[in-house]
């Protein structure tokens, strides 16, 4: 089953902000996301302690040898 992924108007004003390198690191970990849904598992994402927001998680990016961390949660 593939999962859908949206993103907010504040994700994409930050996204144009990213070097190529960087969008596609990330792209890559999404569609990891897209396919996996909640049993994508560690290193690639992690839960949020404390959050408001009861399924909030972590996308967790390496590009360049350096961490890009994303909050999302699952509907």
């Amino acid at each position: 089953m593939a999962w859908d992924v949206e993103h907010t108007d504040e994700f994409e004003l930050w996204w144009h902000q990213l070097a190529e390198g960087q969008q596609d690191d990330i792209t890559a970990v999404v569609e990891i996301l897209m396919e996996k849904g909640p049993q994508l598992p560690f290193p690639h994402c992690s839960g949020i302690e404390g959050s408001r927001h009861s399924h909030m998680r972590e996308l967790r990016v390496q590009s360049g040898g350096n961490p890009i961390r994303i909050f999302y949660a699952f509907d």
